[in-house]
């Protein structure tokens, strides 16, 4: 005959403090809360957040859900030069950078952060400069000036690749940032423009953008050279990236139209999650996988809107109680 726990499951733990590690279907009753609780897989989602104060499409932007920075970016109705810092439910000013541009890329946390490249009256810009979280100074110019490349990595180590200069729609070139001066990486297998990036100087990713056509390719860098991963779900040009090589999130973007399509990185395959609330493209990006920010772009028209992700996965909820 069958034992009861084995037709009826364990019993339901007694506990003065939640589990470290509870298992996906786990329940427990937590005498310090009153309360029951268990462990479920929560759905990804995109939530509102503070408005920028500056409408803008063709920015840049990195850091954290919390403390993020937005540079740079045009449509107000010029090419403006305006710094946002964000902290998690509102932005604020911060430093102007000294070079006016848009479509420039950036990497780095909110107190030390980068941005480079970009297109400013009368061209393309080479130009670099590092933030401190209130002011911008300059540092080693790009060897290639280029507008729309990608980025990632962080202010002592950066990456840019692809992107478009003087005769050539589309590159791949790679350069790597040492704090001071760029040096030059391996070439991109896939020449291209407006690429989302993600990952770090060692460790990046380089996924979609414009060759011709949108694309989906995906490529690793691992400081040397690039190889190829998993191709996206949606071929797009503009994506914005956030996260690391293997736990990357890729949203917004364009094909014929804005994009408000978002996919989630493993470090092999590209997974369809939840969509961006308001399509866009040219937007800008901070985060990690499961804690993103989406911030301002192109519709049409111009946008403000900030959106936050929260990614899918292991959640503790409370079944009854306080």
């Amino acid at each position: 005959m069958s034992d009861y726990i084995t037709i009826k499951g364990q019993d339901i733990q007694v506990v003065s403090s939640d589990p470290a590690n509870p298992t996906l279907g786990q329940i427990w009753y937590n005498t310090t809360s009153q309360s029951l609780k268990g462990e479920e897989l929560a759905t990804a989602a995109w939530a509102s957040g503070g408005n920028l104060n500056t409408a803008r499409y063709s920015l840049a932007g990195d850091g954290t859900q919390t403390a993020a920075f937005a540079c740079g970016g045009t449509g107000t109705p010029s090419p403006t030069n305006a710094t946002e810092e964000y902290n998690g439910s509102s932005w604020t000013a911060g430093g102007n950078m000294g070079t006016t541009r848009y479509s420039l890329a950036a990497a780095g946390t909110q107190t030390a952060g980068l941005g480079f490249g970009g297109y400013t009256s009368p061209g393309f810009s080479n130009a670099t400069e590092e933030y401190d979280g209130s002011s911008w100074t300059a540092g080693g110019n790009l060897g290639t000036g280029r507008d729309q490349p990608g980025g990632a990595g962080t202010q002592t180590a950066g990456l840019a690749f692809s992107g478009e200069y003087t005769g050539f729609p589309t590159s791949n070139i790679t350069e790597e940032y040492d704090g001071s001066a760029w040096t030059a990486g391996g070439n991109l297998n896939t020449t291209r423009q407006r690429p989302g990036g993600a990952g770090t100087q060692t460790a990046g990713l380089a996924f979609g953008g414009w060759n011709a056509n949108p694309t989906g390719v995906t490529e690793e860098y691992d400081g040397s050279s690039w190889t190829n991963g998993g191709t996206m779900n949606t071929a797009r040009k503009s994506p914005e990236g956030a996260g690391t090589q293997t736990a990357a999130l890729a949203f917004g973007g364009i094909t014929t139209g804005s994009l408000a399509n978002t996919e989630e990185y493993d470090g092999s395959t590209w997974t369809t999650s939840t969509n961006l609330t308001t399509a866009r493209r040219y937007l800008a990006g901070a985060g990690v996988q499961t804690a993103a920010l989406a911030a301002g772009g192109l519709g049409p028209p111009t946008y403000n809107v900030t959106e936050e992700y929260t990614g899918g996965g292991p959640v503790t909820v409370t079944i009854s109680g306080s």
